[in-house]
Order: structure tokens, then C-alpha cells, then sequence
């Protein structure tokens, strides 16, 4: 099973994560991204039923972070902010 999803809601691309995003992830994750986020839009994600995740996906997100045009986070997870924390990164994702 794909742990995530992603639809474009007019301007914002929203990326739902489920369960664990790990490095076996990593690579569908990369390939749905560079087909659908484009810089001049926002990246929401919501990360509540998020069970893990590595470093390996936390880098896809932080590369996201860099290439989007804003990032938010909808809803958090203890292992969203866990990975975070673990790898000593500050979380670029604005909570709304």
C-alpha cells in the first residue's frame, strides 16, 4: 500500500500521509512529486495519521520544502515532529 496521496486543490497541492513513509517509499513518492508540485504552488501536508517516518522521506520533504512555493502542515503527528527532532532539522512547514 502507497502511504500517501496527493490532490490539487486550486493553487495548493495537499499531500495526506498514512502510516509509515519510509526509504521503500521514497522513490514513488520523489516521481508523484516532480509530476505534480510546481514552484509557484503551496504544499500542504497533512501528516495525523502519520506513523513514521525516516530520514530518507524526511529529506523528499525538505527538498519539496525548498522547491514549493509555501509549505503548510495541516495536522502533525508525533512522528512528524519526531523525525524532525531526531535529525536535529527545523520543521519548515507552517502549522495552520
Amino acid at each position: 500500500m502507497i502511504p500517501f496521496s496527493l490532490n490539487l486543490v486550486g493553487s495548493s497541492l495537499q499531500l495526506t500521509l498514512t502510516g509509515e513513509v519510509t526509504i521503500e517509499h521514497v522513490g514513488a513518492l520523489v516521481e508523484k512529486l516532480k509530476d505534480t508540485l510546481r514552484p509557484d504552488q503551496t504544499l500542504e501536508v497533512d501528516a495525523a495519521k502519520l506513523t513514521r517516518l525516516d530520514a530518507a522521506a524526511l529529506q523528499v520533504f525538505l527538498s519539496a520544502a525548498q522547491f514549493a512555493s509555501d509549505t503548510t502542515l495541516s495536522a502533525s503527528s508525533p512522528a512528524w515532529t519526531d523525525a524532525f527532532a531526531r535529525y536535529a532539522s527545523s520543521d519548515p512547514f507552517r502549522t495552520v
